[in-house]
Parts: structure tokens; C-alpha cells; sequence
């Protein structure tokens, strides 16, 4: 072997030592399935603005959805390291513990009983839901609610506080949001009740309806894992440290969100830390 061949090996081996992202190797090492699939699927909303929403072009558009894009980019060097999905609240878990899913990232509230069947990343987010109404419905305080039937998206983490909370309550579950605002403006029920992100967002969307201003359920959103996965849990908390550090969401909320005082909520939600539950 010549020591012109020689040199063009050290070349090539250089050349594909640095095939790993530079800004991959700021954080903990991505799972070898990951690295092998070379990207990673993530979950997120379709029906749920600001985190995730359906675009014009029929793309996921959002707060999360960016979220999603930054952390394929973080391990890949891409956003379409991301390969994104949309997800019901209802399948999320389900599509997560399947294998079909790496991540969820999808207003994925984080309580015991959702940490008994899935791991979940540091907090990201935290806020109160709250109840959309009609304009002209009598309903001012959650009190009011007593004995009225409330519409909620199937898999919410809001029912059990209702039920413990509301004497005499119904719920009605329906697939998706959109469906459950459709119920609503037929007067199906009294009111819809979701994150206060959405909800806020869908109030300034409808004129005929109205947010009661009284928040229930304070909780906190983090991003679902699979069980048993150390390698990726540490790199995805990397992700998170890295958006804050880098003041990402006070970018990119403006972007999805044009009420002022909503905007005020939102950062709050992102950069402050949690009150203690």
C-alpha cells in the first residue's frame, strides 16, 4: 500500500467519524435504535392550537410541533430527523408502548397514574385547563357546572378533577376537539373543557363563545417515553435544557399565539418553574 492510499484512508475515516451531527455531540448519546432508524418519530397533536394543529398545507403546526422539529435536528442534524405524527389523546399511550412511536410530545399530562405505564421527560410546561361556553350561557364560575353535562376529548386528564370536584357532573367523550366545539355550538352541552392554551386560543377563535375565567386542574405537561429507555430519556431532557437556553419559546410562541395577555400565559407556562402540586 502506497502512503498516497494510506493518506486517502485517514482521510475517509475522517470524513466518516464526522458523519454524526456536530450539534448531536453536545448531548448524551442517542439510543443505537434510534441512531440505526436514523430519525426519530414523535407524536403530537393535530387538533390542539397552539401545541399542534393542522396547517393549510395539511402539515402539524405548532408550539409543540416546533418542539418535535428541534429535537430531530438536535440529534440529526435536521428537522426531518423528526418524523411526526398525529395523535389522538386517546392513542397516544397506546401508540408509544407499541413500538409505533419514540416519543409523545401532545399536551401529555404527567400524574401517577400515567407514570405507572410510561416514563415521562423533565416538565416543560405547566398551566391550568379551563371550560369554553356559549357567549350568552348562564355558566360564569365552575360551580355553576353542578348537574350540567361537559363535553372533553377522550383520554383527558381532566375528568377525574371534575368528577371529585362538581357535584352531579356529566361528561360527554368525543374523538377530537373539533368535534367537541361542534357539539358545543349545537348546545349539546353546557361546555368543553381542555388546556387552557387551547382553550383561550379557541375562545378568541369563536366569537359566539367564551372562556370561564376560573381555572381547575393545575397540571404539568412533559413528554412521554417508553419504560426502561435512560439513553434517550437523558438526551430528550438535554433537548428541553437546550430550548430554554436558547430562548426558543419566546420566539416561537408569538408565532401560534396572537392574544397578548394568552402570549403573557403561555410564556409563563414554558419558562417558570412549576408550583408544587
Amino acid at each position: 500500500m502506497t502512503l498516497r492510499s494510506v493518506g486517502a484512508l485517514l482521510i475517509a475515516a475522517t470524513i466518516a467519524g464526522s458523519a454524526v451531527p456536530a450539534m448531536a455531540q453536545e448531548f448524551p448519546p442517542l439510543p443505537e435504535m434510534i441512531k440505526e432508524q436514523g430519525k426519530i418519530r414523535i407524536g403530537v397533536k393535530c387538533d390542539s392550537p397552539p401545541f399542534g394543529a393542522t396547517g393549510v398545507d395539511g402539515k402539524p403546526m405548532g408550539i409543540e410541533v416546533e418542539m418535535a422539529k428541534k429535537i430531530g435536528e438536535f440529534a440529526f442534524g435536521s428537522e426531518d430527523g423528526a418524523e411526526l405524527s398525529c395523535v389522538t389523546s386517546e392513542a397516544r399511550i397506546s401508540s408509544l408502548n407499541s413500538g409505533k412511536l419514540d416519543l409523545i410530545l401532545a399536551t401529555l399530562g404527567r400524574f401517577p397514574a400515567r407514570e405507572e405505564v410510561i416514563d415521562f421527560s423533565n416538565i416543560y410546561f405547566w398551566g391550568t385547563s379551563n371550560v369554553l361556553v356559549q357567549k350568552d350561557s348562564p355558566v360564569q364560575k365552575l360551580s355553576d357546572l353542578e348537574g350540567k353535562t361537559l363535553l372533553i376529548v377522550k383520554g383527558g386528564s381532566q375528568i377525574k378533577w371534575l368528577e371529585e370536584n362538581i357535584p352531579d357532573i356529566e361528561m360527554m367523550q368525543l374523538n377530537t376537539t373539533a368535534d367537541g366545539v361542534q357539539a358545543l355550538i349545537q348546545g349539546r352541552a353546557e361546555g368543553f373543557v381542555g388546556d387552557g392554551g387551547l382553550i383561550y386560543t379557541l375562545g378568541g377563535n369563536y366569537e359566539d363563545l367564551r372562556v370561564v375565567e376560573e381555572g381547575l386542574d393545575l397540571g404539568v405537561n412533559g413528554i412521554g417515553l417508553r419504560k426502561g429507555e435512560p439513553e434517550l430519556k437523558a438526551f430528550v431532557n438535554a433537548a428541553l435544557d437546550k430550548l430554554r437556553a436558547d430562548n426558543f419559546y419566546e420566539t416561537v410562541i408569538p408565532e401560534f399565539v396572537e392574544e397578548p395577555a394568552v402570549v403573557d400565559v403561555m410564556k409563563r407556562g414554558f419558562l417558570e418553574e412549576a408550583p408544587q402540586l
